[in-house]
């Protein structure tokens, strides 16, 4: 099991037009489709989640937190459950902006998909859409297919009680 963690930090907090990025890139565990999900894959979701999470805090935007958790975990199980080979975490924040791009390999295209209502999967990418859509950002693939990418709009900063 191998993780290898690169982080470029330019500012503590997003100031001018400053870029703060993370990457990270695991290996992922050779298993035939048919099988589950082994318990080393399954723990990298939430280990993503955290990093996401402390990268936002450093950057000082603790309000997408929330948002961005749920983006992570849907974007890395989906990497995890139809990519092929290692895959890779991209956080980009800047002012304006919060981006986060996972590369999965794969060369074929992410789809939402209409899922029977009890049916326990098949619902991601939904997800991924409201969240953008409610956060004044957007969702989308590469033209590869390989990288699926979701942004959200930082919330302007609130002026100080007086």
């Amino acid at each position: 099991m191998t993780l290898t963690t690169t982080a470029i930090r330019l500012a503590p907090r997003l100031h001018e037009d400053r870029l703060d990025a993370m990457a990270v890139w695991f290996e992922r565990q050779l298993r035939s489709p048919c099988q589950p999900m082994p318990p080393q894959d399954a723990r990298r979701v939430p280990q993503m989640r955290r990093l996401v999470a402390a990268r936002l805090r450093l950057c000082g935007l603790p309000e997408l937190v929330e948002p961005m958790e749920l983006l992570t975990s849907e974007l890395v199980t989906n990497a995890l459950e139809h990519g092929d080979g290692p895959v890779s975490l991209l956080l980009s924040c800047s002012r304006e902006t919060v981006r986060l791009t996972v590369d999965d390999g794969s060369r074929e295209r992410p789809r939402l998909r209409a899922p029977e209502l009890d049916a326990e999967s098949g619902r991601g990418l939904w997800i991924v859409e409201s969240i953008a859509s409610e956060y004044g950002g957007s969702w989308g693939v590469s033209p590869d297919y390989t990288k699926t990418w979701c942004s959200l709009t930082v919330p302007a900063a609130k002026e100080p009680a007086v």
